[in-house]
């Protein structure tokens, strides 16, 4: 079997881990803030690059974005932007 290497690639994430991916998607998006509130739109595929591709760390972040008011997109509109 070859070995395939994927962008995006689902890894278990530890429990005990969690709360410090909440912590880290917490000051990210508090980085990302201020260009959002700017009016521009960010991608979810630059918060993936920007997450290192680390899906948990991008689902929180997308989570954490939803919880300050944001709108994160869906599948046809994929970006989080100002209500």
């Amino acid at each position: 079997m070859e070995n395939c290497e994927r962008k995006s690639e689902y890894r278990p994430t530890d429990c005990k881990q969690i709360d410090l991916y909440k912590e880290q998607a917490r000051v990210l998006a508090s980085e990302l803030d201020l260009s959002i509130m700017h009016g521009e739109k960010i991608s979810w595929n630059e918060l993936k690059e920007i997450c290192l591709m680390d899906m948990t760390l991008w689902k929180l972040l997308l989570k954490e974005f939803r919880s300050r008011g944001y709108s994160i997109g869906h599948h046809g509109e994929q970006n989080v932007a100002k209500k």
